[in-house]
Protein backbone atom coordinates (compact mmCIF):
# COMPACT_ATOMS: atom_id res chain seq x y z
CA UNK A 1 0.00 0.00 0.00
CA UNK A 2 1.58 3.58 -1.22
CA UNK A 3 1.32 5.43 2.54
CA UNK A 4 2.59 8.65 0.93
CA UNK A 5 4.11 10.31 -2.46
CA UNK A 6 6.19 13.41 -2.64
CA UNK A 7 7.16 14.71 -5.79
CA UNK A 8 10.29 17.56 -7.14
CA UNK A 9 11.06 19.46 -10.15
CA UNK A 10 14.97 20.28 -9.61
CA UNK A 11 16.22 22.81 -12.50
CA UNK A 12 20.00 23.46 -12.10
CA UNK A 13 22.10 26.71 -13.58
CA UNK A 14 25.14 27.91 -14.00
CA UNK A 15 23.48 30.85 -12.41
CA UNK A 16 20.29 31.46 -11.04
CA UNK A 17 19.63 35.10 -10.15
CA UNK A 18 17.28 34.71 -7.25
CA UNK A 19 17.23 38.56 -6.83
CA UNK A 20 14.63 38.82 -9.30
CA UNK A 21 11.92 36.93 -7.18
CA UNK A 22 9.34 39.53 -5.44
CA UNK A 23 5.79 39.15 -5.47
CA UNK A 24 5.39 41.92 -8.05
CA UNK A 25 7.57 40.29 -10.41
CA UNK A 26 5.74 37.11 -10.31
CA UNK A 27 2.60 38.63 -10.54
CA UNK A 28 3.37 41.21 -14.00
CA UNK A 29 5.16 37.59 -15.33
CA UNK A 30 1.78 35.50 -15.44
CA UNK A 31 3.82 33.16 -12.36
CA UNK A 32 1.57 33.40 -9.31
CA UNK A 33 -0.65 35.55 -8.22
CA UNK A 34 -0.65 37.54 -4.50
CA UNK A 35 -3.50 35.41 -3.66
CA UNK A 36 -2.12 32.29 -4.47
CA UNK A 37 1.09 32.78 -2.22
CA UNK A 38 0.71 31.30 1.25
CA UNK A 39 2.73 31.42 4.53
CA UNK A 40 5.94 32.60 5.02
CA UNK A 41 8.23 34.07 2.29
CA UNK A 42 11.76 35.07 1.71
CA UNK A 43 12.77 37.67 -1.32
CA UNK A 44 16.66 38.55 -1.10
CA UNK A 45 19.58 38.71 -2.94
CA UNK A 46 20.95 34.65 -2.48
CA UNK A 47 17.56 32.99 -1.89
CA UNK A 48 14.05 32.67 -3.32
CA UNK A 49 10.85 31.22 -1.05
CA UNK A 50 8.08 30.94 -1.74
CA UNK A 51 4.91 28.51 -1.18
CA UNK A 52 1.49 28.07 -2.68
CA UNK A 53 -1.28 26.04 -1.31
CA UNK A 54 -0.14 23.06 -4.17
CA UNK A 55 3.82 23.75 -4.10
CA UNK A 56 7.10 25.49 -2.38
CA UNK A 57 9.96 27.14 -4.66
CA UNK A 58 13.22 28.02 -3.43
CA UNK A 59 15.72 29.59 -5.67
CA UNK A 60 19.15 29.28 -5.08
CA UNK A 61 22.17 30.65 -7.84
CA UNK A 62 23.02 26.97 -8.34
CA UNK A 63 18.98 25.62 -8.80
CA UNK A 64 15.22 26.09 -8.25
CA UNK A 65 13.35 23.42 -6.50
CA UNK A 66 9.81 22.85 -6.25
CA UNK A 67 8.35 19.96 -4.24
CA UNK A 68 4.63 19.27 -3.56
CA UNK A 69 2.82 16.14 -2.17
CA UNK A 70 1.04 13.69 -4.66
CA UNK A 71 -2.60 11.57 -4.29
CA UNK A 72 -2.86 8.63 -6.46
CA UNK A 73 -4.64 9.91 -9.53
CA UNK A 74 -3.82 13.50 -8.32
CA UNK A 75 -3.92 16.06 -11.07
CA UNK A 76 -1.78 18.28 -8.17
CA UNK A 77 1.31 18.34 -10.38
CA UNK A 78 0.12 20.21 -13.09
CA UNK A 79 0.10 23.72 -11.47
CA UNK A 80 3.91 23.29 -10.06
CA UNK A 81 5.12 21.93 -13.22
CA UNK A 82 2.88 25.26 -14.74
CA UNK A 83 5.13 27.33 -12.47
CA UNK A 84 8.41 25.98 -13.31
CA UNK A 85 7.47 26.37 -16.99
CA UNK A 86 6.77 30.00 -16.75
CA UNK A 87 10.05 30.67 -14.97
CA UNK A 88 11.62 28.56 -18.22
CA UNK A 89 9.84 31.06 -20.61
CA UNK A 90 9.92 34.19 -18.47
CA UNK A 91 13.96 33.13 -18.22
CA UNK A 92 15.19 31.82 -21.05
CA UNK A 93 18.52 33.16 -21.35
CA UNK A 94 19.05 31.53 -17.89
CA UNK A 95 22.44 29.03 -18.58
CA UNK A 96 20.15 25.70 -17.53
CA UNK A 97 22.97 22.87 -16.91
CA UNK A 98 20.07 20.06 -15.84
CA UNK A 99 16.98 19.25 -14.85
CA UNK A 100 15.31 15.90 -12.57
CA UNK A 101 11.97 15.60 -12.34
CA UNK A 102 11.73 13.00 -8.64
CA UNK A 103 9.37 11.03 -7.31
CA UNK A 104 9.06 9.17 -3.79
CA UNK A 105 6.41 6.50 -2.92
CA UNK A 106 6.46 5.11 0.40
CA UNK A 107 4.78 1.78 -0.07
CA UNK A 108 3.98 -0.15 3.04
CA UNK A 109 3.50 -4.26 3.76
CA UNK A 110 0.15 -6.23 3.15
CA UNK A 111 -2.01 -6.40 6.25
CA UNK A 112 -0.86 -8.99 8.59
CA UNK A 113 2.81 -8.88 6.57
CA UNK A 114 5.59 -8.26 8.92
CA UNK A 115 8.52 -5.63 7.07
CA UNK A 116 11.03 -7.84 7.35
CA UNK A 117 9.40 -10.93 5.85
CA UNK A 118 7.54 -8.04 2.95
CA UNK A 119 10.95 -6.56 2.29
CA UNK A 120 12.69 -9.81 2.05
CA UNK A 121 10.28 -11.58 -0.46
CA UNK A 122 10.38 -8.80 -2.91
CA UNK A 123 14.44 -7.89 -2.56
CA UNK A 124 16.45 -10.36 -0.10
CA UNK A 125 15.94 -13.40 -2.40
CA UNK A 126 18.02 -15.28 -5.10
CA UNK A 127 21.52 -16.99 -5.53
CA UNK A 128 23.22 -13.70 -5.14
CA UNK A 129 26.03 -15.56 -2.54
CA UNK A 130 26.25 -12.10 -0.18
CA UNK A 131 22.42 -12.59 0.52
CA UNK A 132 23.70 -15.87 2.66
CA UNK A 133 25.54 -13.31 4.85
CA UNK A 134 21.78 -11.53 5.44
CA UNK A 135 19.53 -13.91 6.62
CA UNK A 136 18.87 -12.57 10.02
CA UNK A 137 15.21 -10.80 11.28
CA UNK A 138 16.92 -7.47 11.37
CA UNK A 139 18.32 -7.42 7.83
CA UNK A 140 17.06 -5.10 5.38
CA UNK A 141 17.55 -5.08 1.60
CA UNK A 142 17.38 -2.39 -1.54
CA UNK A 143 18.39 -1.97 -4.84
CA UNK A 144 19.51 0.42 -7.28
CA UNK A 145 18.85 0.36 -11.12
CA UNK A 146 18.96 3.03 -13.69
CA UNK A 147 18.68 2.75 -17.74
CA UNK A 148 18.19 5.52 -20.72
CA UNK A 149 14.79 6.72 -21.10
CA UNK A 150 13.47 8.79 -23.71
CA UNK A 151 15.80 11.82 -23.73
CA UNK A 152 16.62 11.25 -20.25
CA UNK A 153 18.16 9.00 -17.87
CA UNK A 154 16.52 6.92 -15.42
CA UNK A 155 17.79 6.53 -11.82
CA UNK A 156 15.60 4.04 -9.14
CA UNK A 157 16.63 3.82 -5.58
CA UNK A 158 14.67 1.15 -3.46
CA UNK A 159 15.49 0.73 0.16
CA UNK A 160 13.93 0.81 3.11
CA UNK A 161 13.21 3.73 5.77
CA UNK A 162 11.89 5.08 9.28
CA UNK A 163 9.06 7.92 8.60
CA UNK A 164 6.53 9.11 10.74
CA UNK A 165 2.75 10.23 9.19
CA UNK A 166 0.60 12.25 10.61
CA UNK A 167 -1.89 10.29 13.33
CA UNK A 168 0.12 7.15 13.09
CA UNK A 169 3.07 5.27 14.51
CA UNK A 170 6.40 4.92 13.09
CA UNK A 171 6.70 2.90 10.53
CA UNK A 172 9.17 1.04 8.51
CA UNK A 173 7.89 1.44 4.97
CA UNK A 174 9.62 0.94 1.31
CA UNK A 175 10.89 4.28 -0.68
CA UNK A 176 10.66 3.95 -3.97
CA UNK A 177 13.12 7.26 -5.49
CA UNK A 178 12.77 7.91 -8.73
CA UNK A 179 14.82 10.58 -10.46
CA UNK A 180 14.15 11.04 -14.11
CA UNK A 181 17.69 13.23 -14.94
CA UNK A 182 17.94 15.59 -18.41
CA UNK A 183 21.50 17.13 -18.82
CA UNK A 184 21.54 20.44 -21.10
CA UNK A 185 24.97 20.76 -20.96
CA UNK A 186 26.01 20.14 -24.26
CA UNK A 187 22.94 21.49 -26.06
CA UNK A 188 23.40 24.97 -27.68
CA UNK A 189 22.48 27.87 -25.16
CA UNK A 190 20.26 29.01 -27.12
CA UNK A 191 18.06 25.59 -27.36
CA UNK A 192 18.16 24.70 -23.54
CA UNK A 193 14.92 26.87 -22.17
CA UNK A 194 13.13 24.94 -25.09
CA UNK A 195 14.09 21.40 -24.51
CA UNK A 196 13.85 22.33 -20.89
CA UNK A 197 10.12 23.29 -21.73
CA UNK A 198 9.94 20.25 -23.59
CA UNK A 199 11.35 17.60 -21.08
CA UNK A 200 8.61 19.47 -18.20
CA UNK A 201 5.99 18.39 -20.13
CA UNK A 202 6.60 14.93 -19.64
CA UNK A 203 6.02 15.37 -16.27
CA UNK A 204 2.35 13.18 -16.29
CA UNK A 205 4.00 10.47 -18.54
CA UNK A 206 6.35 10.41 -16.41
CA UNK A 207 4.38 10.05 -13.19
CA UNK A 208 2.14 6.78 -14.34
CA UNK A 209 5.38 5.52 -15.33
CA UNK A 210 6.97 5.44 -11.95
CA UNK A 211 3.52 4.33 -10.79
CA UNK A 212 3.55 1.18 -12.88
CA UNK A 213 6.71 0.60 -11.81
CA UNK A 214 5.93 0.96 -8.28
CA UNK A 215 3.02 -1.71 -8.63
CA UNK A 216 4.80 -4.14 -10.43
CA UNK A 217 7.95 -3.86 -8.14
CA UNK A 218 5.18 -4.61 -4.98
Amino acid sequence: MIENTAAAIVIKAQLFNPSVFNETWLSKNGIVEPDELDGARVFSKEVAQFCTKRCQVVVLPPQMQITFGLQENDVCGERPSAIACRIVEVLPHTPYQAMGINFDYFVSPPEGEEFHVYERRLLGEGSYALLDEFTCKDARFGRYMSKDHGNGRLKLDVKPTTVNLPGKETLELLRFGFNFHYDLSQAEPTERAAKLLKSIGQWEALREYSMKLVETGT
